[in-house]
């Protein structure tokens, strides 16, 4: 590729040249902080929370998306006055070698300009709430070298809403200092409401800082001071004079700038330590300080870091005859999914600045955490079920400091939340669980199983007069956000979803006792099912809904938008549907829906926009919703042509959306090559085939899940660990390790009949086994488990769980 390539272990994807389509970025993150970094050292950190909790500068983003300002080192020579940065940007001169390494939990980015090479390695420490940056600068040439160096960040200081809205007012409230060799910076006023308080009046309760190891020479705090009135980042007027002026920026715009004059002999090289952190006590800054004084602790410190994922990563792989996949599934898209599932779809590159954590988002994102970290997830669990009505209603989203949400209506919420603790159950074994008390989001406190209850029957108590859930403010999909205003709209959807997690709970109510209330819940089911087929199949698709005024959408008499993805792989991931009509459903996809860069979540896209259906026909014509590749929904189709059984299929629109794959197009596709994004631009647009808004999608979360539970078909029941691989035909077969409550399993796959399903053998540690079930073993030990695919034995025994999942004719 023009522009990079994955490193030999895939750990690390290695940026080969500073100029990419757009910023390529990392988030560097202990799951307090968090600093997002681009190949060339741009972007911005806050704690905790995106909104009002900023440490660094981030402007909106733009069509030009500028990646400034960042975490810069402004590099000056003494003799000469000639000055660059040791991260190409900002000041973007022409050096003989650049290279950056977006790693797991660090990135580092290496210059050469003048026979002085520099690097920088930016890591988040796991116990520190401060980023890192390890300086290294070395002189190449045969003559010794008088040099200055310049540390650069600028503040953004708690209230990023507010301080962007009305910056010429904010800044009037900024303070900041240099004390005892560190830059601190605060704000007098926090724009910060809690629950039942009035207007806000109370400063931020942080301090922000800058710290190094070397001594200061210089140093600047207020950004006019150090970049000048008529300059700017690429040209600050401090390193063009190469001096700090020691400007303090109180009540002005504020930054933190250190100047360190030094001399290196030839192949000499120094190194120093940088901390920019956040902190409650300015004592606490300076115990920061002197941890991280030496470059020996800095090293620790990035050891951790390396050893929390090497931990995190090893806890499930897989080997395919697929490297892309492999690279995918042990790598980059778990890393991925770990930072959707800490930071929502808070702050990224394309859409920052908020403090908003979803309900449906977050639930989604737990998904892949769950084999990897079940006790991280298992708090994620109480902590979403704290925002849970006594009526089965959920808040939509909230902010996590303040915790004040928005009750929308969105008919998919309560699903999600029967989805999460169903599968947190099956990964735990933990029935237990079932009885503790959660409290709710305004009064009162039930157990678990009354959480889920209240979620199942809530939305069984908003259905239309056919039968089917209304969908309300909207569902999955939020741009239907017109569609049933007047509490008459119909959602295909919502209806698949509260199809399959009736007969889920029904199940684990049978599994811990309680048959009446499960046959209750499989006679709803039974009746919804029928309705569904009577009412929204259209004749070779699923319809994906009425408005309220009871036309049909997503139909074929629809000039615009007359199929919907979600419409035809929810009814077969339900089970809700015969599996000719589920295979007719998803030829339809494959037919009407695929393009180059996989299918569409609907075409034809929306030219004209319809105010009976919402905001979703608003977007331009293959933008956002509107007759995208919208990569989330891909994963749901993968799962349907599992469940139908077409492993060919399946892989290959795993195989056309990965990323690995769009990245092979960088100058097409612009996004990061190693993430997902949240869509790609479809037939109708100008971009076609460009990725937007990359990073935190719950497109990583899904992928990875269908890769292990549904295409590797290892995946977790009530009664222990399920074996039914959905394969492309042409695989001999695969290995995966994974994790499964207190004990691990190695699980060997052959397919020396080249089917795509099927089992015909299974073995345990050398024992033949007579179940797709594995056993559950309690004994901490590791466990060899061999599967041969072929035409199943009778002697195979087909558990219940795998019954009640495949398609049915």
């Amino acid at each position: 590729m023009d522009y990079g390539h994955f490193s030999e272990d895939g750990r690390e994807y290695v940026v080969t040249r500073p100029d990419t389509p757009r910023p390529w970025i990392n988030y560097l993150s202990n799951g307090r902080y968090c600093a997002l970094c681009s190949q060339t050292g741009g972007g911005h950190s806050f704690y905790e929370t995106s909104g009002y909790n900023r440490i660094t500068r981030e402007y909106p983003p733009t069509v030009l998306h500028r990646d400034r300002p960042g975490r810069y080192v402004y590099i000056r020579d003494q003799e000469t006055g000639d000055y660059w940065s040791a991260n190409w940007q900002p000041v973007c001169k022409p050096g003989d070698r650049f290279e950056a390494r977006h790693g797991i939990g660090y990135t580092t980015v290496e210059y050469s300009y003048s026979n002085i090479e520099s690097k920088i390695t930016y890591f988040v420490p796991p116990r520190d709430d401060v980023e890192v940056w390890m300086v290294e600068i070395k002189n190449t040439g045969d003559k010794p070298r008088r040099l200055q160096a310049f540390p650069f960040v600028e503040w953004d200081l708690a209230n990023y809403a507010y301080n962007l809205s009305e910056a010429a007012f904010s800044k009037l409230f900024n303070e900041s200092s240099f004390e005892d060799g560190i830059i601190f910076a605060s704000t007098r006023f926090w724009n910060i409401t809690s629950p039942g308080a009035g207007n806000p009046n109370v400063r931020w309760d942080k301090f922000a800082f800058m710290a190094s190891s070397l001594p200061a020479d210089g140093f600047d705090c207020f950004v006019e001071s150090f970049i000048g009135m008529y300059n700017d980042y690429a040209n600050p007027q401090a390193v063009t004079d190469g001096k700090c002026r020691g400007g303090q920026g109180n009540g002005q715009e504020v930054v933190a700038a250190f100047q360190h004059d030094f001399k290196l002999e030839p192949g000499q090289e120094l190194k120093f330590v940088v901390l920019v952190g956040v902190a409650y006590r300015k004592d606490d800054a300076w115990t920061l300080k002197r941890r991280y004084d030496t470059w020996a602790e800095a090293e620790r410190a990035l050891v951790e870091v390396t050893r929390y994922w090497d931990n995190y990563l090893s806890r499930t792989n897989c080997q395919t005859p697929d490297a892309d996949f492999d690279l995918s599934f042990n790598i980059w898209n778990k890393y991925q999914a770990w930072v959707t599932s800490r930071w929502s779809r808070m702050d990224s590159y394309y859409v920052g600045g908020g403090s908003i954590i979803g309900f449906r988002d977050s639930w989604q994102d737990m998904l892949a955490i769950l084999p990897n970290d079940l006790e991280w997830a298992r708090q994620r669990v109480i902590y979403m079920l704290e925002h849970q009505f006594p009526d089965g209603s959920t808040l939509h989203n909230w902010d996590p400091l303040t915790n004040i949400g928005v009750k929308t209506g969105h008919s998919d919420d309560p699903m999600w939340l029967v989805l999460g603790v169903v599968e947190y159950l099956k990964e735990s074994g933990d029935l237990v669980f079932l009885d503790e008390a959660v409290r709710y989001y305004d009064t009162g406190a039930e157990t678990v199983r009354q959480h889920v209850l209240r979620a199942l029957d809530y939305t069984l108590a908003h259905m239309s007069e056919r039968g089917i859930p209304l969908i309300m403010a909207a569902d999955w999909n939020d741009g239907l956000d017109y569609v049933g205003r007047q509490g008459r709209g119909e959602s295909t959807m919502v209806a698949a979803h509260l199809a399959w997690m009736l007969r889920e709970v029904a199940q684990l109510l049978w599994f811990t006792g309680s048959d009446t209330l499960a046959q209750k819940y499989i006679e709803e089911r039974d009746k919804l099912v029928r309705n569904m087929n009577e009412h929204l199949w259209d004749g070779d698709w699923y319809i994906r809904g009425t408005r309220d005024d009871g036309e049909a959408f997503g139909c074929a008499r629809n000039m615009e938008g007359r199929i919907y993805l979600n419409a035809q792989s929810w009814p077969v991931i339900a089970g809700a549907t015969p599996r000719n009509r589920g295979a007719r459903a998803m030829d339809s996809v494959i037919r009407h829906l695929q393009t180059d860069y996989g299918p569409a979540l609907f075409l034809p896209a929306y030219s004209v926009p319809d105010p009976k259906l919402g905001i979703i026909s608003r977007f331009a014509p293959g933008t956002k919703e509107n007759g995208t590749v919208f990569c989330h929904p891909v994963s749901w189709a993968i799962m349907a042509e599992c469940v139908l059984g077409r492993g060919d299929e399946a892989y290959e629109l795993w195989k056309t959306t990965s990323f690995i794959k769009r990245g092979k197009e960088p100058d097409l596709y612009d996004a990061e090559p190693y993430v997902y994004s949240e869509y790609i631009h479809g037939p109708d647009s100008p971009f076609y085939g460009r990725g937007e808004f990359s990073w935190l999608t719950g497109t990583a979360a899904w992928m990875w899940k269908v890769s292990m539970d549904w295409i590797m078909g290892v995946r977790a029941e009530f009664r222990g660990l399920l074996v039914d691989p959905c394969i492309p035909a042409l695989w001999d077969g695969f290995k995966l390790t994974r994790r499964f409550r207190r004990a691990t399993y190695e699980i060997e796959v052959e397919n020396p009949n080249h089917v795509s399903t099927g089992v015909a053998e299974i073995t345990v540690d050398g024992e033949r086994w007579e179940s797709h079930l594995l056993p559950v073993f309690s004994d901490g030990m590791t466990h060899k488990v061999s599967v041969v695919m072929g035409p199943p034995t009778e002697d195979l025994e087909i558990p219940a769980e795998l019954i009640a999942q495949r398609a049915k004719e």
